[in-house]
């Protein structure tokens, strides 16, 4: 049952899979233009604003997605952080890359969102659909999609079962946006402990989904 693990996480059940390269290792020339639109931006540019969002939204969207499983409310976290991050610029003094701090307030937003639903988990288990757009392959018969769907259902439902730290650090990891270190950062915890808690959270779905 391993490889269903893979399918509904999107990556195989071994650490080397989350991204080891940091996220803010841009082209130069990209890295330039981040650090010119945020300099504008402090500055009062909604126009160069615009530009960092642009560059940053879909990894906004996907960072809430994991706490929050239904890209709807992933989407309304993502624009609410985008405005909050507007409004505190000034008061960002670079502890941190932007896209680190951006994805803090992102993360804080959708933790916020989520206390307020105390049924979240149990909408979430209940849902037919992978959030990190995962679907059978056109070419399936019917008969495999069938499967494909009740294994991915099957998976949802333990992960759903796991601690709320466990789940969340490893549907972060899901994602594929982050690296460790991001995501500690983000959680603000040792980059081990992230570490720690991917690697037995797989495990624990592992022996789960293999009886």
């Amino acid at each position: 049952m391993t490889g269903t693990v893979a399918h509904v996480l999107t990556f195989p059940l071994d650490a080397g899979s989350v991204r080891e390269s940091n996220p803010e290792a841009r082209e130069p020339r990209e890295a330039a233009a981040v650090e010119a639109w945020l300099a504008a931006a402090r500055a009062g540019d909604q126009a160069a604003f615009g530009c960092l969002v642009d560059l940053y939204q879909r990894v906004a969207v996907r960072t809430a997605l994991a706490a929050l499983g239904r890209i709807e409310d992933a989407e309304d976290v993502a624009q609410e952080a985008f405005l909050i991050a507007w409004r505190k610029l000034g008061g960002f003094r670079g502890d941190s890359s932007f896209r680190t701090w951006l994805l803090t307030i992102v993360w804080r937003r959708a933790l916020d969102r989520r206390r307020s639903r105390l049924l979240w988990w149990r909408r979430t288990a209940a849902q037919s659909a992978e959030p990190f757009d995962q679907v059978p392959a056109a070419s399936a018969s019917p008969e495999q999609s069938a499967l494909a769907r009740d294994a991915i259902q099957r998976a949802r439902q333990e992960i759903s079962k796991l601690s709320p730290t466990l789940r969340d650090t490893l549907l972060l990891a899901a994602t594929g946006e982050h690296t460790y270190e991001e995501i500690a950062s983000v959680l603000n915890v040792p980059v081990g402990t992230i570490k720690w808690r991917v690697a037995e959270a797989r495990r624990k779905l592992g022996q789960r989904l293999s009886r």
